[in-house]
């Protein structure tokens, strides 16, 4: 009689710490292990090595149902048949090639597409694919259902609950738009997501300030210390904050890339989503008396601050501006203290205790709202009003 059984080598580890899981196959009291894509880390086994998560042992049981259901479509010529030659037929069979390599899919696409959030795709991808337990899924894996345990899977994650799922059904959907043609009744990925819609996170809630905590942010002292001879980081944060403050939560790409500057508007082009735009996510913004030292202490040759002078990418200049905002933090006893809690207390305290309208606070932000595309096509951009409300926002958090 055939038997399978699921099975890890303890001596077998891999230089990544993961063991591969083997399918045993006994037959006729003769033993033959074959390897499956699906690998396990330590946390998945028991200290007598056997495999205890739920969903690698589901999928073996899957993958063992298929290996009966080919044995026994042998029927008793499987008794003149010799182990060696059965696991060749189970390995050399092949599958549905009507289906889709989702996982190589979507890597090729996020390398080729150029996205901004690159990063952000691919750890999407790494987790869905621990969440597998293998590196292969198939399009028709990806189900409603399956999104659904992947959200609860990653329910002590809410920020990546929220950004993973997001990213796996905007690559889901990708792949249908190049894989179909309706026009030709050429259906290769039949099912939809439609249905599944991913968790939400409240950000909002979790980085807004309240109005004290910003002027307590605003009129804390310089520690006055150098750094290689530059300004340290808990002084470059508390300077970066309050411009992206009072700047309407312009954030570090952009101080780091704005270029244009009269003396009494800074005007740039919002570097997250100028691809995405017809107007290129034009900001026009003028500057508030309350900043204008810092626009001179920080004013660069090139562009309208320096930060590209001392930092090699926005990326360091961010990285630069949260680690000194950690010290901030601790020194205001403000926990998890981040930059774009700039931005969102701008936003927050704009509608909540100045009762500016959502619709201006939207256009601060540099928002889109899809309603109004259409048209924002015939209006000529006027940014009087969110100037306005700004310097209407300045005088409520810091008085005259």
């Amino acid at each position: 009689m055939a038997t399978f059984k699921a099975t890890v080598f303890k001596d077998r580890q891999r230089e990544d710490k993961t063991w591969n899981v083997v399918i045993r196959f006994t037959h006729e009291r003769k033993v033959r292990y074959i390897s499956t894509t699906m690998y396990v880390t330590k946390k998945d086994l028991t200290a007598s090595f056997k495999i205890k998560n739920q969903q690698i042992i589901d999928r073996c049981d899957e993958l063992i149902k298929v290996y009966r259901k080919k044995v026994e479509g042998l029927f008793l010529e499987v008794n003149e048949m010799d182990i060696d030659t059965i696991v060749d037929l189970l390995k050399s069979s092949k599958e549905n090639k009507a289906d889709i390599d989702f996982i190589s899919f979507c890597r090729k696409w996020v390398v080729k597409s150029g996205l901004k959030g690159s990063k952000n795709y691919m750890s999407a991808i790494n987790s869905f694919c621990t969440f597998f337990g293998r590196e292969t899924v198939l399009c028709s894996e990806v189900t409603v259902k399956t999104m659904k345990e992947y959200e609860e899977y990653l329910s002590d994650k809410p920020r990546a609950q929220s950004l993973y799922t997001s990213a796996i059904v905007r690559l889901f959907n990708e792949a249908r738009e190049y894989y179909n043609d309706e026009d030709n009744d050429i259906i290769r990925i039949k099912q939809t997501l439609s249905k599944y819609h991913p968790a939400q996170q409240n950000v909002a809630e979790k980085r807004a300030l309240t109005v004290e905590d910003i002027r307590r942010i605003f009129f804390l002292p310089y520690s006055g210390t150098r750094q290689n001879g530059k300004q340290c980081r808990h002084d470059l944060a508390l300077d970066c904050f309050r411009l992206s403050f009072c700047l309407m939560g312009m954030n570090s790409a952009d101080l780091y890339n704005a270029t244009e500057f009269d003396g009494e508007y800074i005007s740039y082009y919002r570097t997250k989503t100028k691809d995405r735009r017809n107007d290129n996510a034009k900001m026009v913004i003028k500057v508030h008396p309350i900043i204008q030292p810092l626009i001179e202490k920080y004013r660069g040759k090139e562009r309208v601050f320096n930060f590209h002078e001392r930092y090699s990418s926005m990326a360091d200049l961010n990285r630069s501006i949260n680690i000194g905002l950690k010290e901030v933090g601790k020194e205001l006893g403000i926990d998890g203290l981040q930059f774009y809690a700039a931005r969102h207390s701008m936003a927050t305290i704009a509608i909540n205790q100045v009762r500016i309208d959502k619709w201006t606070v939207n256009e601060m932000l540099c928002h889109t709202d899809p309603s109004m595309r259409v048209t924002d096509l015939y209006i000529q951009k006027d940014f009087n009003p969110i100037n306005e409300a700004n310097y209407k926002l300045m005088k409520y958090v810091f008085g005259d």
